[in-house]
């Protein structure tokens, strides 16, 4: 029997292929229908994963754009650094060329230019008054009354070196050109300062008060008891934080109530010496009752010899005593005065006295050819002041002895009318009667004594112009008869009115 063989090889390999795929089949199958929960969440993060990578390939790309944005942006900041650099520059150039620009100032005070540092600095005022004057009753009454420019000053004021102050003041009024005031201040010290040139001698209350502040378009008749300006030095300053004023001055010496050029030169070796000393103890106090109170003394002592005399006149500037012909200054002059203010919210007062004590000669030749007798006599001789003044604000501003600012400057479209103030004075000059007895004086042409009373009215318009209108009646005693059979002299009336200006 043939027997029938199939080839080993094959058939062994057939059956493993078909043993191997047989249970692999259903094997898979079984296997994803039973996979594990933590397979899926692997799967799960491995795709968040494989987002994260995505996100931060994307992150990546962004930080390499914004690596080029701050490259820009710091190229453009290094810009603005050098425009700011630029800038700062330009600024510190402009400011240091503000710095070195002068400083200009204009208001009621006046006008001035500065450096920066204020050490070198010059201003300009003035103080312009227009008068008109009138007279009632007097010797010039019919040929007095006029209008005229009382005071035509141009101020010129200043410092160099910060502790050099200047003051030069020419007066164009009254028809004459004089120097009122040239002088040089060194002032490195509150305490102690130095004065040299022209000035006003510092010894009258009323005197020493500015121009501009006057309650009255004329100083009173103490002024002929005391010197307007002089010539020489001053050492002054203040003490115990300003409280304490005092001043001590060597001058010339000149006639009372004189400032005129012709003495800015003397003719005599003997010299004044004025001194004064004035407090205001209560000034930088909270009494508002005390703050405004203010006195003093002054005085003057020197040697006078010549034409150094003086002559005595009215509130109209007529003269009332003058000295015989042949009469000059002999010798010692000495000045006293006791001196007081008080000023409280709008009331104010002023008040002096003064006592002029001087040495006269007497040269005269009296009697005809050929009996003629020649008379050479020397005697001291004392005259007497004195001085009060009150004054009142009607609109309320608070009185000085300085300027007064009105509350309300005057504008009539918005009904303000300015400040408005009440004044009244008397002042009293009484001359030593021996003068008359021993023919120093003549009493037909002069009179013994001056007393003057005067009312007024301030309007104080702004803080640079003032109206006012004044009036005053000045009596004598003798003045126009003999030493036999004394006759008075005419009172004199007069009105007078004055505008004026300043700054």
């Amino acid at each position: 029997m043939r027997k029938c063989t199939l080839p080993i090889l094959p058939v062994l390999l057939a059956a493993v292929i078909v043993g191997v795929s047989l249970p692999a089949g259903p094997a898979h199958a079984q296997s994803k229908l039973s996979k594990d929960p933590k397979d899926r969440e692997i799967e799960l993060l491995k795709t968040e994963i494989k987002q994260l990578e995505q996100r931060v390939d994307t992150l990546e790309g962004l930080s390499q754009k914004v690596k080029v944005i701050d490259q820009k942006v710091d190229v453009q900041a290094q810009k603005l650094d050098v425009q700011a650099q630029k800038i700062d520059v330009e600024a510190q150039t402009e400011r240091k060329q503000a710095l070195a620009w002068p400083i200009v100032k204009a208001g009621d005070e006046g006008f001035s230019l500065s450096s920066p540092d204020h050490d070198y600095n010059i201003g300009f005022g003035g103080i312009i008054q227009g008068d008109g004057r009138f007279f009632t009753s007097g010797a010039d009454k019919d040929s007095g009354s006029t209008f005229f420019l009382n005071r035509v000053r141009p101020i010129i004021t200043g410092s160099v070196a910060k502790y050099y102050n200047f003051n030069i003041t020419p007066d164009f009024g009254q028809g004459k050109v004089v120097l009122q005031d040239a002088y040089l201040n060194i002032t490195y010290f509150d305490f102690a300062s130095l004065r040299a040139g022209k000035f006003k001698a510092p010894l009258d209350l009323e005197r020493l008060q500015s121009d501009r502040d006057l309650e009255f378009s004329e100083r009173s008749e103490i002024q002929n008891l005391v010197p307007n300006r002089d010539t020489g030095f001053s050492l002054h300053g203040r003490l115990l934080d300003g409280r304490v004023f005092y001043d001590a001055a060597l001058m010339n010496g000149v006639p009372n109530n004189t400032a005129s050029d012709t003495y800015d030169v003397d003719n005599n070796d003997g010299k004044d010496f004025v001194g004064r000393i004035f407090a205001t103890p209560f000034e930088i106090g909270e009494n508002q009752w005390l703050k405004g109170l203010g006195f003093g003394f002054a005085g003057s002592y020197g040697d006078e010899r010549g034409s150094t005399i003086s002559s005595y006149k009215t509130y109209g500037a007529s003269t009332w005593f003058s000295y015989a012909s042949g009469v000059t200054a002999s010798g010692l002059r000495t000045r006293l005065e006791p001196q007081a203010y008080y000023y409280v919210g709008p009331f104010g007062l002023m008040a002096e006295y003064a006592q002029d004590e001087h040495s006269l000669n007497r040269f005269a030749t009296p009697g005809n050819i050929p009996f003629k007798q020649q008379i050479n006599r020397t005697d001291t001789f004392t005259d007497t002041g004195y001085f009060a003044q009150a004054s009142y604000l009607l609109t309320g501003e608070n009185a000085s002895y300085g300027w007064v600012k009105p509350y309300h400057p005057f504008d009539p479209r918005n009904g303000s009318w300015g400040g408005w103030e009440l004044a009244a004075r008397i002042s009293n000059v009484a001359t030593d009667t021996r003068q008359f007895q021993l023919g120093f004086a003549n009493p037909d042409a002069s009179a013994k004594t001056a007393t003057e009373f005067a009312a007024g009215v301030n309007w104080y318009l702004t803080s640079n112009i003032k109206w006012q209108f004044d009036y005053a009646n000045t009596y004598f005693d003798g003045g126009a008869g003999t030493t036999a059979e004394t006759k008075d002299r005419p009172n004199e009336s007069c009105f007078e009115s004055q505008l004026q200006i300043s700054f």
